[in-house]
């Protein structure tokens, strides 16, 4: 049976969801404005022997809201998570948003993560130029009514549309100077990449995107292209859950060392 924990810190009050499971660890990070719901279909496909954590950042889901929803703070989140479960060398699982902190945590942490898996994200490049970061900041303010909707269901995150056009602005800004994390990563990495539109990017914004893979595999051997799908963005860990539990499974399992 899953437990619960809360883990306080100095700007954020975060509820975790943790597996019975006392296997390897596996910690989960969702996309900017998810929350833990999104992986119930790749837990399924796990093994129960995997310890899981899967929690809601700040102003997510169960988790109490904050004045900082910077990258900052969701990275100093992903520690404070870690250490409040005793999570000993886990394998980070990230989509979109998620996969950026699991990279950069993974990277500044040399020796304490046994893996990452990148979900359709941390593509080391940028693509938010000065036109398309007002595109962003447009589309958000159009979104203002349903986020505030969805925000108080608890199914998206409760911020501001001027807050939330931040942190994508922001994750492009952070994405762009990706590969020196790639570089000084000391444990593998699988991307597992979709080939479907995004509704919020031009197709030829994700193709650049999804094409910077090239560019962190041969940054490091220790990077590699697990599987491309066919799902777009928003749908790949519902619709692709299997090959995203079977890339957790092969780090999950890899020897010591």
């Amino acid at each position: 049976m899953n437990s619960h924990l809360t883990v306080h810190t100095d700007a954020a009050r975060i509820h975790c969801t943790i597996g019975a499971g006392t296997g390897p660890a596996v910690l989960f990070l969702n996309g900017a404005f998810s929350t833990r719901r999104d992986w119930k279909r790749v837990l399924r496909a796990l093994s129960p022997d995997l310890h899981t954590v899967t929690f809601d950042a700040r102003g997510r889901g169960r988790s109490a809201d904050s004045p900082d929803y910077s990258f900052s703070g969701a990275l100093a989140d992903v520690g404070s998570v870690i250490e409040a479960a005793r999570l000993v060398r886990p394998v980070l699982v990230g989509w979109s948003h998620g996969a950026t902190l699991a990279l950069r945590h993974a990277a500044t942490h040399p020796g304490e993560v046994a893996g990452v898996v990148l979900v359709d994200g941390a593509f080391p490049v940028r693509v938010f130029h000065e036109k398309a970061q007002e595109r962003v900041r447009r589309q958000y303010r159009l979104l203002h009514v349903p986020m505030r909707i969805l925000g108080s269901m608890r199914l998206l995150a409760r911020m501001t549309h001027h807050e939330a056009a931040n942190v994508v602005i922001e994750l492009d800004e952070i994405d762009a100077g990706l590969l020196p994390d790639y570089r000084d990563l000391t444990c593998p990495a699988l991307f597992v990449v979709g080939s479907g539109p995004h509704k919020g990017s031009p197709a030829e914004e994700m193709r650049t995107m999804r094409s910077a893979v090239e560019l962190a595999t041969a940054a490091n051997e220790k990077v590699r292209l697990h599987s491309v799908v066919d799902a777009n963005h928003m749908r790949i860990l519902c619709k692709n859950a299997a090959e995203v539990a079977d890339a957790v499974t092969s780090l999950s399992r890899r020897p010591e060392g």
